[in-house]
């Protein structure tokens, strides 16, 4: 069985991609945790919103206390979803050769996603 270095390719980039999101956007995912799960002590919150979380992590010098946890939480993410860009090219690749077109209406474009998906979920739990 032959490599399919298209649909290797495209699970690459799209799990490069999640891993450069996932590595920018955890501290606002930290800080909303933080935030959500502080316990409100005598009807007073020490957090307004969310800049207060951030605000704090930077003015007592743990900036780096936002990213705890981030290497487990990139590669869940790039395991996910390089299993997703994978099957859905390599589903997509099999839907052009079978049914003979050179383009996936919408509706075969969200079946093809679908599938996609469904595959990555079965995977990874």
């Amino acid at each position: 069985m032959a490599v399919d270095l298209e649909s290797l390719s495209e699970a690459t980039s799209g799990a490069l991609g999640s891993l450069l999101s996932t590595t920018i956007l955890y501290p606002l995912d930290t800080c909303k945790t933080k935030f959500q799960a502080e316990v409100e002590s005598h009807g007073q919150r020490k957090y307004r919103n969310l800049s207060d979380v951030l605000w704090e992590a930077v003015s007592t010098g743990r900036v780096l206390s936002l990213y705890q946890g981030l290497g487990t939480k990139n590669l869940q993410s790039f395991i996910a979803q390089f299993i997703y860009f994978y099957g859905y090219s390599y589903f997509k690749r099999l839907y052009l050769e079978k049914s003979g077109s050179k383009s996936i209406g919408t509706k075969a474009n969200l079946i093809l996603a679908a599938a996609a998906g469904a595959c990555t979920a079965i995977v990874t739990q």
